[in-house]
């Protein structure tokens, strides 16, 4: 009988333990849902012509980012050629904050390892905009995305990466991400803020 005691209060303690760890650690964050609540969705939407303009203004932007090799565009593979794909826009209630997510196709030559049994790869990032007047200013955000061999797989990563999981594990920092691009929150956080800063 003993016996039976020590061994439970062993299991007891090395449960305890790795509960203990995994909180202080922050191991419990990968298990953490971080899909944005129905609550807290953002429903706001524009007009096709109005998406239109601001994609037309997104990709005259994106390619002066690839002529000045800056930002996600800082690589020599980004070329004149190179094709911009808007793969989806996200706006502010007052349609004066965006967020871009971004695909780029290249010719499978520009890769260091080009791929021998494909023509194109793709590239995706997301980016953050401010109406300033009829132009749209740019800031980097993230995450990087290379390499995809299939489009409509890196357009669900990246909105995967956006939409899901953006919410950063550290939300104790000042400029951290404490919410999804589609959380109507994501509008007026910290992260804007940073931008002006920059801007």
């Amino acid at each position: 009988m003993k016996e039976k005691f020590t061994v439970f209060f062993m299991v007891v303690l090395i449960v305890g333990i790795a509960v203990y760890f995994s909180y202080t650690n922050g191991w419990y964050e990968f298990r953490r849902n971080t899909d944005t609540p129905k609550e807290f969705l953002n429903p706001t939407s524009t007009s096709k012509e109005n998406y239109s303009r601001d994609s037309i203004e997104i990709n005259n932007q994106v390619k002066t980012l690839i002529a000045r090799h800056k930002d996600f565009f800082y690589s020599k593979e980004y070329f004149e050629g190179t094709n911009i794909l808007i793969d989806t826009i996200v706006y502010s209630p007052r349609l004066d904050k965006l967020a871009v997510l971004v695909i780029t196709k290249n010719p499978a030559s520009r890769q260091l390892q080009p791929a021998k049994d494909k023509h194109y790869y793709y590239n995706g990032t997301s980016y953050l905009g401010v109406r300033k007047g009829d132009t749209i200013s740019l800031s980097w955000l993230g995450p990087v995305f290379t390499n995809s061999m299939d489009k409509s797989e890196l357009s669900n990563e990246l909105r995967e990466a956006c939409f899901r999981t953006f919410v950063s594990k550290d939300t104790t920092k000042e400029y951290s991400y404490k919410y999804n691009l589609n959380d109507i929150r994501f509008w007026t956080s910290s992260v804007w803020r940073l931008i002006d800063e920059t801007n």
